[in-house]
């Protein structure tokens, strides 16, 4: 693989600006370019940071890209990861990679068919306190997992983005762009799969086209029983509540999400501030150098399309529990 990597952008919202202050800490990447179909977006960064733009993500496949970063709205997703994997370009892509599990499927095979790697930024997976949590349930020093109870609230944005109240735009509300974070998270730090989804979603106000609240019991393979709890809430203002409380048998993990994480033994108590000097945004840098790290030792990232699918999974039997009053059973 050459050095520089070269790495273009697609999607200026939220989270691309995000991923474009990552790669461009990167020593060893040029961003060659970014594309958003909002022409002021684009004309701010040409004048803050000099990166050529473009107005279609099509212009930026001519230009010799290792890596495209797609940030774009859920709808776009799938197309332009198809496109570039064609061109065999490497992707990292927004999760949820796609509008519905059976394009999300397609992709990720699409993918693998055109020997492209695929990363997913599941980018709340570099989160100090989080590495911190897996750490301590990988050791196994508490005995078995019994249960877990997650709670998410967000700040009410009235009115959504456009695209996000959207069904066709964005396929789903809060589960579908905050709540999926939860779902792969839990996954991985529990190392174990969910065979069993009990959920229902709502909306409190007329305005939402989109579900904004939900109530979910989570059956995994070995046993764990958990739950969630997910909303927006126009009382909060300012930040989120992201908290995580794991149950063993003997002893109990507490992971908040940009605060802490706690872990509570009959022997011992230990404390884990998250960082609260440099960098708020680290893990999209961390995330970014992880990916390139992969792509220049050709090997699979850390978190592929198969962790997507997954995601996908609860995703989608979370909405068909909702929609039937009942329990969904998950296959794999």
């Amino acid at each position: 693989m050459k050095n520089p990597i070269n790495v273009a952008i697609v999607g200026m919202g939220q989270a691309g600006l995000k991923h474009l202050l990552a790669f461009k800490k990167l020593k060893n990447v040029k961003i060659v370019g970014v594309a958003d179909s909002d022409k002021k977006i684009l004309k701010e960064i040409k004048a803050k940071h000099g990166f050529n733009t473009f107005s279609s993500y099509k212009e930026l496949l001519d230009l010799e890209l290792d890596i495209l970063v797609i940030a774009t709205p859920h709808r776009y997703l799938h197309q332009i990861g198809k496109d570039a994997a064609a061109l065999g370009i490497n992707i990292l892509i927004e999760k949820p990679i796609a509008l519905n599990l059976s394009d999300a499927v397609k992709l990720v095979n699409y993918c693998n068919d055109k020997k492209v790697k695929m990363g997913v930024s599941f980018v709340h997976r570099y989160r100090k306190e989080v590495l911190k949590t897996k750490e301590w349930i990988s050791k196994k020093r508490l005995g078995k997992l019994l249960l877990t109870h997650t709670t998410m609230i967000f700040p009410q944005r009235d009115p959504l983005p456009k695209w996000l109240n959207s069904p066709e735009d964005s396929g789903g509300g809060i589960i579908m762009y905050g709540a999926i974070h939860s779902l792969d998270m839990l996954c991985w730090l529990i190392n174990d799969v969910c065979v069993s989804v009990t959920a229902e979603c709502g909306s409190n106000s007329y305005k939402d086209k989109v579900e904004n609240f939900s109530s979910c019991i989570f059956k995994f393979s070995k046993g764990t029983c958990s739950t969630m709890a997910v909303s927006t809430n126009v009382a909060v203002t300012k930040g989120h509540t992201w908290k995580t409380n794991f149950i063993f048998q003997n002893g109990m993990i507490t992971l908040f999400i940009k605060k802490y994480t706690k872990y509570v033994s009959y022997d011992k108590e230990i404390h884990y501030k998250s960082p609260i000097n440099g960098d708020i945004n680290y893990n999209f840098t961390d995330q970014a150098r992880d990916y390139v790290d992969h792509i220049i030792k050709n090997i699979k990232p850390s978190i592929d399309g198969n962790d997507a699918i997954n995601s996908m999974k609860i995703v989608d039997a979370i909405y068909e529990s909702s929609k039937k009053s009942s329990s969904i059973n998950i296959n794999y």
